[in-house]
């Protein structure tokens, strides 16, 4: 597959042994007991909190189905055979309509592309300089933004500011609330909003909160999808009216805070 050009790039993851004090030959003399059978691996669970069918919640005794790759769960028997005899395009109507995590879960399946964000976040809570390495375009071919600021390259990015602002924050996490993806051929745009907490060395019981937007264009490299341009942006979540008068933070630097935008 073609890789993405530059100028493109910048636009747009028992059995224990002991020792006996029997012989080999004196053990296999010895009658066997029958073989413990082979436990049965628990069912997966559902994505989905709703039925589909119902709109009730889900129960965990009822039958579930498999749906691209995902297990969809119902409120009662009787809705799996509902189900079954939906097509595909009303099944993905109803999860969009009443089970949207159920919608990004097979998203996640079936686009790589979202998978690779997943793995960034999940990368930057570990502060894994080797897994993220392997997210991005090499050799300056990746790009990063942060509220509308050129960064440079993800190299550049990620020695200047990700890994030395995520050893403040070990563990870091971002709740994300709401994602979408959109694929024009082999390029991908992922975006995810949400929200994280940075401790406040001033207030150890009150973490600061910010609102996040990450954006990724995601290409296709020698077929491996990875990142060719990262988009961050983020600000403090508004405080109470008391603090109103208080000056907004913003930008890297601030005081024990992953301003990772």
């Amino acid at each position: 597959m073609k890789k993405a050009p530059t100028v493109f790039v910048r636009s747009l993851a028992a059995f224990v042994l002991g020792a006996g004090i029997v012989s080999a030959a004196a053990w296999a003399a010895q009658p066997q007991p029958p073989a413990a059978p082979a436990q049965a691996q628990p069912a997966p669970k559902p994505v989905n909190k709703l039925c589909p069918i119902m709109e009730n919640e889900v129960d965990a005794e009822s039958p579930t189905r498999q749906f691209k790759g995902v297990t969809i769960g119902f409120c009662c028997p009787g809705c799996d055979r509902k189900w079954d005899r939906k097509s595909d395009e009303a099944k993905m109507a109803m999860l969009t309509k009443m089970a949207p995590e159920a919608v990004a879960a097979i998203n996640a399946v079936s686009n790589p592309a979202l998978k690779v964000a997943r793995d960034y976040l999940a990368a930057c809570g570990k502060a894994d300089a080797t897994a993220l390495n392997a997210l991005f375009l090499d050799k300056g071919r990746a790009t990063v933004s942060e509220n509308a600021g050129d960064e440079g390259t993800w190299e550049t990015y990620r020695d200047h500011h990700l890994l030395p602002e995520l050893k403040e924050m070990p563990g870091f996490v971002m709740t994300v609330a709401k994602e979408d993806v959109q694929t024009f051929g082999t390029t991908s745009i992922v975006r995810q909003i949400g929200s994280f907490t940075v401790p406040d060395p001033n207030h150890p019981d009150a973490p600061r909160k910010f609102l996040a937007a990450v954006t990724y264009v995601v290409v296709d490299d020698g077929g491996t999808p990875r990142i060719a341009h990262l988009h961050w942006s983020s600000r403090a979540e508004k405080k109470p009216a008391a603090d109103a008068n208080a000056k907004p933070e913003t930008g890297h630097g601030a005081s024990g805070g992953h301003e990772h935008k």
